[in-house]
């Protein structure tokens, strides 16, 4: 991955706040193969590191020789296809197949790998037929690898969706038969899609899980590569002391592996981290040892290597060597066109950015408005979303600096609705690709319901039923974890609610399947906040009118990611997700409802959440005493709170800890 970002013809990148992913080397393919040789097995020999060797990785940071870096952030904007140049593996890896024989199942593959940079349709038809031969010989290895590289060929494609379904199969299937490598691979691929929709918390997930499970095989080779994809998910999540930390794991893991372009890459990387958190003199002699490199070593880094070096000289006022910097990216970048290389948008909207910074500095601002004016055109064009909107964030200061109200607020409103399409775009991408995930394992099941069936054992298809609803809810609770903040005790506040809302639906007299869904269900009850960005979802200091606008959103996004599933214990869930947040008096979110009109589980729930998240610590409060938490729900009584439901929450908690009574005014306990 790489903090800076660029493409190959015709592509989009980005040079936004948010750390990218970037396109993995084609000729590394090569090179890892030729050392590899033939001892490897038939589904390992062609992969060279799991990290270098396939196009899902395209996304997932590495350098790529005299071939430029995509942005998997910008992807996200933009789904249009990057066509790369591929070094075709018939000359390093010979095939199996001699003529007038059936090729085989690897044959197929590696045919496949040779076409796909110029005939995606062909290669995606070589991939189908081995997978049909692999599954007909009874060869899972196979069909697994088959699988994946469908996938590999629908995220080239920009299908998105497609992908993040058959990469899921895939990473079943190689899981079942223990081809761990194609495993690793998938995942890594799943993290990607999950990367481009927003949903850094998944990705993070599926990244890690990768990692853990390449460090079970015997080889190292690509653990420089899957440290550096993790560490650009960990900037994009904020965490900038473990992608640090990661970071210079990554280095550590690529010493003996004979990569100076990715240790450039992962040099700028983390100038990048240090540039945002304001360590200029750290982010310049990071990015000076990156520049060295790459020079070298990946010299389609070198511009944009160059402008993050002005901008972090600029922040130090060292004018002069900023100056240098940007004239020496101008150079390369006209050398580079005059041999027709194309020039990437990323680095040139990075170059002209960081001159604006530059004049801005030297006080030329109406020339600092003609550069950033440039940049915001060309990122407009290529379709960089985040990159306008920071560019639009520059102008629209500088104008009104410069007493150009007008403009100043031509490019406020902008950003505006840029923001507003990014968390639309953003929302939708979490909420599709969640409801693939849920479409797939629901598949899955139906399909073991119908082969149980079709055995004439009908009893067993009963337990089978009532197992696969209780995965569902698993697979779902695992999604609702991923929702809460990234700490251990979080985490368990799903469960404690549930258990907790069960305890005083009991209380209630409700029956006892009720309370056993309530259980269950009450784990989804915060669910929709999959669907809220991450920079908002973490935030340590108070949200804004805004922030809490698009938190609320939760609600209704819950229901519609459960809502129409046949299980019961979902559909309670869609419901207590939808109206656990209104209140008693009506006056709650997100559609006002009171009183009675409230279902008993959103009623229930809504008591349970505000008292498990008063009694826990978060990164913004500390947690409260049980006492002052009884209190605060007890003075809601009437107004937020069911004054039914307090009774019985009250009772419950008294029953689970006598000892509180005491410390109870009698008030509370009438």
């Amino acid at each position: 991955m790489t903090e800076m970002a660029s493409s190959h013809t015709g592509a989009t990148a980005s040079t936004g706040a948010s750390a990218v992913m970037a396109d993995v080397s084609t000729f590394l393919r090569a090179a890892c193969c030729r050392r590899m040789g033939s001892t490897r097995s038939r589904y390992e020999r062609n992969r060279c590191s799991l990290a270098v060797s396939d196009r899902s990785q395209e996304s997932l940071l590495s350098p790529r020789s005299e071939v430029p870096i995509t942005n998997l952030q910008q992807r996200r904007d933009s789904p249009r296809r990057v066509e790369i140049e591929r070094v075709s593996m018939t000359s390093t890896v010979p095939s199996t197949h001699s003529p007038g024989s059936e090729p085989s199942v690897e044959d197929l593959l590696e045919m496949a790998r040779s076409v796909d940079s110029s005939d995606l349709g062909k290669a995606r038809s070589m991939v189908q037929q081995a997978r049909v031969m692999a599954r007909a010989r009874r060869d899972p290895q196979g069909e697994a690898e088959a699988l994946y590289r469908l996938a590999e060929l629908s995220y080239a494609s920009g299908l998105n969706n497609e992908a993040f379904a058959v990469a899921l199969e895939a990473r079943d299937l190689a899981h079942q038969c223990g081809a761990a490598k194609s495993e690793v691979n998938a995942l890594n691929l799943i993290a990607a899609v999950q990367y481009q929709a927003a949903n850094f918390s998944d990705a993070l997930a599926s990244a890690l899980a990768a990692l853990e499970l390449y460090r079970t095989t015997n080889e190292r080779s690509s653990e420089g590569l899957l440290l550096n994809s993790l560490a650009v998910i960990q900037h994009s999540l904020r965490d900038t002391d473990r992608a640090i930390v990661t970071y210079e794991a990554a280095l550590m893991a690529n010493k003996g592996q004979d990569r100076p372009d990715l240790d450039a890459v992962t040099l700028a990387n983390m100038a990048r981290v240090r540039a945002d958190r304001h360590e200029d003199l750290l982010a310049v002699s990071l990015g000076e040892s990156a520049l060295a490199l790459a020079k070298e070593h990946a010299p389609e880094f070198v511009p944009e290597i160059l402008a993050r070096l002005a901008i972090a000289y600029v922040s130090l006022s060292a004018l002069d060597r900023a100056l240098s910097c940007l004239d020496e990216a101008d150079s390369v970048m006209r050398d580079r066109t005059a041999r027709r290389v194309a020039l990437s948008p990323g680095s040139v909207v990075t170059v002209r950015t960081a001159r604006g910074d530059l004049y801005v500095a030297q006080h030329l601002r109406d020339h600092a408005l003609r550069e950033w004016g440039s940049a915001l055109d060309l990122a407009t064009e290529a379709g960089m979303t985040e990159v306008a909107l920071s560019v639009r964030e520059k102008l629209a200061n500088l104008c009104k600096e410069m007493g150009r109200f007008e403009q100043a607020l031509m490019h406020q409103e902008a950003r505006y609705l840029l923001n507003e399409e990014m968390f639309n775009r953003g929302t939708d991408l979490r909420i599709r690709t969640l409801q693939i995930q849920h479409d797939t394992e629901a598949a899955r099941q139906q399909s073991e319901i119908i082969r149980l069936r079709t055995t004439d054992l009908e009893e067993m298809v009963g337990q089978r039923t009532d197992q696969i609803e209780l995965f569902q809810v698993e697979a779902l609770q695992r999604v609702a974890e991923l929702a809460e903040f990234r700490d251990t005790d979080a985490a368990a506040h799903p469960v404690r609610v549930g258990d907790l809302a069960a305890d005083v639906a009991e209380e209630l007299g409700e029956d006892h399947e009720y309370v056993d869904r309530l259980r269950l269900a009450g784990r989804l009850h915060d669910i929709g906040k999959v669907a809220v960005p991450d920079q908002i979802l973490m935030k340590t200091g108070p949200l804004t009118a805004t922030e809490f606008d698009v938190v609320k959103t939760h609600t209704s996004l819950g229901n519609e990611m459960l809502i129409g599933s046949p299980s019961p214990v979902v559909q309670l869930a869609a419901e207590l997700a939808l109206t656990h947040h209104e209140r008693w008096d009506g006056t709650g979110y997100p559609n006002g409802v009171a009183g009675d009109l409230i279902p008993l589980s959103g009623r229930i729930v809504g008591v349970a959440d505000v008292f498990d998240a008063l009694i826990s610590a978060r990164v913004y409060k500390h947690a409260w005493s049980p006492v002052d938490a009884i209190n605060y729900v007890v003075a809601g009584r009437g107004s937020q709170f069911d004054p039914r439901v307090v009774r019985a929450f009250i009772a419950v908690l008294l029953r689970r800890d006598p000892s509180l009574a005491p410390l109870l005014d009698r008030s509370v306990l009438a």
